[in-house]
């Protein structure tokens, strides 16, 4: 693919081609026609019909790790590195991940806005919900879809007391276990490239490039003015009247690092020259942290699986509550990794996994360097808490797929344990990373941007991505933070959710 050309100056910029910065460059697109430049570390291949994307992106039965970042959490003496998957491609991680899809509940979007953030509650944001579901042409895996190992799993779930549910994708969820709601259309996973960016490609006064790492932002006395973005041509600076950073939970906190945006006295030694001193950069990093019991599976498992006609590693999911949650419907997951165990090379094909889908314990996301290519390094600290919260539901969790596990339907399919360390002692990460740049009011010590996704102490600079979540929401984050993108964007044009959601006359 020849590179494109890109403009020398837009009226906005958004960096970041993932889940959030495609559905805030198409809302951008689809009302105004203001110059808007969309820019991606990795490649763009193009619209779907092109015919150009990679099979293992478009092959929604396997998770793909051909465009990873390569992230890892820093290795401490109590916790190996564990891997950090993160995409880096044009639909960023909706390219690569197990298709689940999660509204997150009412509860959560309300406690948004009891933080301090008004427009964020659940009765504003809903529209836009529901428009980026559709958009990701969200359906249900029907029961009879399920292949032998997933049903089992539902199995035990019901027999274990959870009522049978496949309603993930609504506001209203609650306990349960069924089949998972998927972004999934013929087999193909439909990414937020297809989602969101398709439709408006065409559109003159939007310009869609990849390979652009885009090295630092441009500042004049406080006010942002553009980027400097790296391609395969060299170094370009680009001017833009504002910029949108959809950059996700890690990169989007690195880039305001590296720009000079952060904590004063830790910027000082990296050799950058700070332009806001907002401590809050890179903290409250937040995830859902998992226990996970591993199975070999039972004798000519994987062949069974191998002749079912559609066969994916991920079907189901269960949701439950602990004696720690809040006033929400569920904060507990549990699911089933079943087959070729393909986004985990190396493990043995059956994984179970239990999640504490309202983890309060915060890590932090911080620069090796001032260097533009290098990973951040990154400290999740899951289960640090001071309370044992976290550690708590983790361990119902535990006791849950126990359970579970002891069901015949499902001890059949899943043959010996594959290890008999504690997995309290081992805990692992659902790659669901937020809140780096965390939304709220400027007396909020950790606070990054306002309830318009400004940043504190900038003008024309906005952050629209999974890193402003005040507190993480207690689903898959991919429909949330493609939501996000698009409510910065609506408010950027001061267009309600309601009303950017409607069809232009």
């Amino acid at each position: 693919m020849s590179p494109i050309a890109l403009p020398p100056e837009v009226s906005t910029l958004v960096i970041g081609g993932g889940t959030a910065g495609a559905a805030a460059a198409a809302m951008l697109a689809r009302h105004s026609t203001d110059s808007i430049l969309l820019l991606e570390a990795g490649p763009d291949y193009g619209a779907f019909g092109d015919h150009r994307w990679p099979s293992d992106v478009l092959d929604a039965k396997a998770i793909p790790l051909s465009h990873d970042w390569g992230i890892s959490t820093v290795p401490t003496t109590s916790a190996p590195s564990l891997d950090l998957p993160r995409a880096r491609v044009m639909g960023g991680c909706s390219s690569h991940n197990g298709c689940t899809a999660s509204l997150g509940a009412r509860a959560d979007y309300d406690d948004w806005a009891r933080q301090g953030n008004p427009g964020w509650e659940a009765a504003t944001v809903e529209p836009l919900l529901h428009w980026v579901h559709d958009r990701f042409r969200v359906r249900r895996y029907r029961r009879e879809e399920l292949t032998i190992a997933q049903a089992a799993f539902v199995t035990a779930g019901l027999r274990s007391g959870l009522p049978f549910a496949d309603d993930l994708d609504d506001l209203e969820a609650g306990v349960g276990i069924g089949p998972m709601p998927v972004n999934i259309v013929d087999g193909v996973r439909w990414n937020a490239a297809f989602a969101f960016l398709d439709p408006v490609r065409q559109a003159e006064h939007l310009t869609i490039a990849g390979d652009c790492l885009v090295r630092r932002l441009l500042f004049e006395r406080g006010v942002v003015v553009g980027a400097e973005v790296a391609t395969a041509g060299g170094t370009q600076i680009i001017r833009a009247g504002r910029v949108v950073v959809a950059a996700g939970a890690y990169h989007s906190p690195t880039l305001l690092l590296r720009s000079g945006i952060g904590a004063a006295n830790e910027l000082a030694p990296l050799g950058i020259h700070c332009v806001a001193n907002l401590p809050g950069v890179g903290r409250h990093l937040l995830d859902h942290p998992c226990v996970q019991r591993d199975f070999h599976g039972r004798t000519g498992l994987l062949d069974e699986l191998a002749q079912t006609p559609w066969n994916p590693d991920e079907q189901t999911v269960g949701r439950a509550r602990s004696s720690r949650c809040d006033d929400g419907p569920y904060d507990i997951h549990v699911f089933m990794v079943a087959g070729a165990n393909s986004g985990h090379p190396g493990l043995p094909p059956i994984s179970l996994y239990g999640g504490a889908m309202r983890a309060v314990s915060e890590g932090r996301v911080t620069l090796r360097s001032a260097d533009p290519h290098a990973n951040p390094l990154v400290d999740h600290r899951y289960a640090s808490d001071p309370e044992g919260h976290d550690l708590a539901v983790l361990a119902e969790a535990l006791e849950l797929l126990d359970h579970m596990t002891a069901v015949p339907e499902l001890a059949a399919v899943l043959g010996k344990p594959a290890s008999t360390t504690d997995p309290l002692q081992r805990i692992v990460n659902y790659c669901h990373p937020a809140g780096t740049c965390k939304l709220g009011p400027e007396s909020d010590p950790d606070a990054v941007v306002d309830t318009h996704g400004a940043v504190h102490g900038t003008e024309g600079l906005y952050v629209a991505d999974a890193s402003i979540m005040p507190s993480i929401t207690r689903g898959n984050p991919n429909l949330p933070t493609a939501m996000i993108g698009a409510r910065i964007a609506a408010d950027l044009l001061k267009l309600s959710p309601a009303e950017a959601v409607m069809d232009r006359p």
